[in-house]
């Protein structure tokens, strides 16, 4: 399996700005949902497996780079990688083309995160050995 994922969708116009070009915050919703699809991929459900145990990915930091205009209706083709992986956090890097030139970045970007269990930060390699072992998995 690769390491990578990818989520697909389209730029919608609530998604955008007056001129129809994409609104910058509304990226950090694609990076979650590229976050989840990244997890679905490499059996580490969101929904079905993390939260049950009472797992949460706290958002440390997020960023976003744009390179590209985005306007309503281009494809979102959003691809997603882990950057790292440490007992207590976990970092996605997020890049997407441009649509009318797939050599050209639009949009890159990069989250970090705290495992989070019971509302404090905890070594999930010590408190879910089997979930940190899937996500080592996922490099």
């Amino acid at each position: 399996m690769s390491s990578e994922s990818e989520w697909n969708s389209w730029v919608r116009w609530a998604e955008c700005d007056a001129a129809g070009i994409i609104y910058h915050a509304r990226v950090f919703d694609w990076f979650s949902e590229g976050r989840i699809a990244w997890l679905n991929d490499h059996q580490l459900s969101y929904y079905e497996l993390l939260r049950p145990h009472g797992v949460e990915l706290l958002v440390k930091s997020a960023t976003a780079a744009f390179h590209h205009a985005l306007r309503h209706g281009d494809p979102v083709r959003l691809r997603i990688s882990m950057e790292t992986l440490t007992p207590t956090r976990v970092s996605f890097r997020y890049w997407m083309a441009a649509p009318a030139n797939p050599d050209v970045t639009a949009l890159e970007g990069l989250t970090e995160h705290a495992f989070v269990v019971d509302n404090r930060a905890r070594r999930l390699d010590r408190m879910f050995p089997d979930i940190f072992a899937q996500f080592e998995r996922g490099r």
